[in-house]
């Protein structure tokens, strides 16, 4: 028995039918096709990783970091400069900067990257942090007695924590002295307070904005400091000291405990005979700059006399001493660094005036003009999902 499509074969001729038949699949396989060639194309949005780094004045540079950081953009920041700090919220899409200019915290959306308000504190806005669920800023004020507790939304007062402001030293001037420097642990349950001339990092809690404990008494007043990510050791620079301090977190059930070690850091022999150093020391300290490396294996500490970084492996105690990284491109080069910041994934340090430095091989492969006041924030389609600190 012949089948339709037979008979119909034949009635409209061989060749004409099979021609129709193809065209047919043709037009039945293309949509089926698109849709697949439209899956296999469907790739993952790319994350966008930034670098945010204050100018001297007047705004924010912005850097590619996965482009070899090559520069973006900048952001001009009207009426502002001489900057003091920075951080980030990404849940409101928000940057924050102070400065001295007029002594404001400036709010800057990072999405139409407009300032959003600008607001003024106490005496002398400096180096703040905000929570890491976004949502709170804490905010020294150095010519002031202690931390402002803001909403980060709208930068209203939640409350004031109170620290005193040291005094200045008999036997050692530096240039000023007051509340300065902030760090948050991981879980934003916990802030780190440090007062210039005191020896000492105090330890606030979030929930009730009360001191609850500090670390120290440290050999003189402490400058940047960084706290592990355990809360087992804060590692801190003080007054008059090439390398750093490591301090104990907590002694039993307590907050707060007594200075561990001492670690003295040492100049390369030949960078003595290169360079006269300054009578005049870049923030009145040998080092003034460091930070642990996101992974905890590595605390950095600057030279700002000399232009090093010292790495100190920290996976035991004592910390020990593995790497010398110069700063300088050129011996008559005599950069003066005064911070240290990594990348979020840990992979680049950013010390200020001295590049890029890739952490794995311990060699610099940028050369941008870092500052002290600098942030990555990483986009997803053109959204702040992350943020790191300074």
């Amino acid at each position: 028995m012949q089948t339709f499509g037979w008979k119909l074969g034949r009635l409209l001729n061989f060749p004409v039918f099979f021609m129709l038949i193809g065209a047919f699949a043709l037009v039945v396989m293309v949509p089926g096709t698109e849709a697949l060639t439209a899956v296999n194309k469907k790739v993952k949005p790319k994350l966008e990783r930034r670098l945010y780094v204050a100018d001297k004045s007047s705004g924010l540079s912005v850097y590619d970091i996965d482009n070899g950081h090559k520069l973006i953009k900048k952001i001009d920041l009207p009426d502002s400069g001489s900057y003091k700090g920075i951080a980030a919220s990404p849940a409101l899409g928000k940057l924050y900067i102070t400065s001295n200019t007029k002594d404001e915290l400036i709010c800057l959306d990072l999405r139409t990257e407009t300032i959003t308000w600008r607001k003024q504190f106490g005496k002398y806005v400096d180096s703040m942090a905000v929570t890491p669920d976004g949502k709170t800023i804490y905010l020294p004020c150095r010519h002031d007695t202690g931390w402002w507790v803001l909403r980060a939304a709208d930068g209203e007062v939640i409350a004031k924590i109170e620290t005193g402001r040291g005094k200045m030293y008999d036997d050692y001037l530096i240039g000023d002295y007051g509340p300065h420097n902030t760090w948050s642990n991981e879980a934003g349950t916990r802030m780190y307070l440090e007062v210039l001339t005191m020896p000492y990092v105090f330890i606030a809690d979030t929930s009730t904005h009360k001191i609850i404990g500090k670390v120290g008494p440290f050999s003189k007043g402490v400058r940047p400091f960084a706290v592990s990510a355990d809360e087992k050791y804060v590692f801190g620079n003080v007054d008059g000291l090439l390398g750093f301090e490591v301090g104990a977190v907590r002694t039993g059930d307590e907050w707060g405990g007594g200075v561990l070690r001492r670690v003295e850091a040492r100049t390369p022999g030949e960078r003595l005979l290169q360079v006269k150093p300054s009578n005049r020391l870049p923030h009145s300290t040998p080092s003034h700059g460091i930070n642990i490396r996101p992974d905890q294996k590595e605390v950095w500490v600057v030279d700002g006399v000399y232009g090093y970084v010292y790495v100190f492996d920290i996976t035991s105690m004592p910390p020990k001493h593995i790497a010398s990284v110069p700063l300088f491109d050129k011996p008559e080069d005599q950069p003066k660094p005064g911070w240290i910041s990594f990348s979020l994934d840990g992979r680049y340090a950013y010390p200020d005036s001295g590049g890029v430095i890739d952490t794995k091989t311990k060699k610099t492969v940028a050369r941008i003009p870092i500052s002290e006041k600098v942030i990555e924030i990483d986009f997803l389609n053109g959204k702040p999902v992350k943020a790191g600190h300074r």
